[in-house]
């Protein structure tokens, strides 16, 4: 019996060692995976900054990346803020964020706490229409919201890349899988002590959705720094450009053929989201994973 039970340990003991074995070799190989993944798109960016730091790629474009250029300096972003009115364009676009990302963050908790908490009649057939905005592209709303725009004259101004975007159907849809987790019990006290709605809302639901508001905020952001497709079609006075928009014409016009300079506008463009990315990544993560849990 004693050579049985050791003989039985011996089996399970290198059965625990094979599994851990394997368990070590996924991870090492997922491991491998993201790591290419992630240096396939590290690369890009390297290359990019680095080319924006060469006098010499304004000659001619390297025949091959370098990850590190032969002459290094500040000459392509002193020539791009110098021929530039580079701080208008940033301020257009900090004007345009910051107001897009309140209203967005606003309507877009408002909404999301009536369909996850509100009591009202045919509220799922509300949500599920609200949603099925999001199966029409934006290629084909953008010639009927020009020309509401235009009748609300606001075309060639800063509100007309500021009021289409104060609320959308991802937004909505995020914080009310969100919203879905918070206890109904917090929610039912509250109107048992004779709080409103709307006082709900403020000091109840929106203190505990911070998580999903930063990564709402985030998205937000990047949508909206990036965006040039509607700038370039609501927006016709270069005072009123957006910095995408404004280096994108400078790229495509005389400093086009200067690859050092079109690469440092780039920087300069991108620049502002990789830094609130990384600041905010935590809360991006922990905001998106949340709003599985329940809803």
């Amino acid at each position: 019996m004693t050579r049985r039970s050791n003989g039985t340990r011996g089996r399970v003991a290198s059965l625990r060692a094979s599994r851990r074995g394997m368990e070590r070799l996924r991870q090492l190989a997922i491991l491998a995976i993201l790591s290419i993944g992630a240096i396939a798109m590290i690369l890009p960016f390297e290359w990019m900054i680095a080319t924006s730091l060469s006098r010499a790629a304004n000659v001619g474009m390297p025949l091959y990346p370098r990850f590190w250029p032969p002459d290094p300096s500040f000459f392509n972003y002193m020539v791009a803020l110098t021929n530039l009115p580079i701080l208008r364009f940033y301020l257009n676009s900090v004007i345009v964020v910051g107001a897009t990302t309140v209203g967005y963050l606003f309507f877009s908790s408002l909404t999301g706490y009536a369909f996850a908490k509100g009591r009202f009649p045919g509220r799922n057939i509300l949500f599920i229409a609200f949603l099925v905005t999001l199966l029409v592209p934006f290629e084909m709303r953008m010639i009927p919201l020009y020309s509401l725009m235009r009748d609300l004259h606001l075309n060639n101004t800063l509100a007309a890349l500021i009021v289409p975007f104060l609320v959308g159907g991802f937004g909505t849809f995020l914080m009310r899988q969100y919203i879905t987790t918070i206890p109904d019990d917090l929610v039912d006290a509250a109107r048992l002590d004779g709080a409103g709605e709307f006082a709900i809302y403020r000091h109840v639901i929106l203190p505990l959705c911070g998580p999903v508001l930063a990564a709402l905020a985030v998205i937000n952001i990047i949508w909206r720094w990036n965006d040039v497709v509607w700038p370039l079609l609501a927006v016709s006075d270069r005072s009123n450009y957006t910095v995408t928009l404004g280096l994108a014409f400078a790229a495509r016009g005389s400093q086009g053929i200067y690859v050092g300079v079109a690469l440092a506008t780039a920087v300069l463009a991108v620049l502002p989201v990789v830094v609130i990315y990384i600041i905010l990544q935590r809360h991006i993560v922990r905001g998106i994973t949340l709003t599985g849990i329940k809803g």
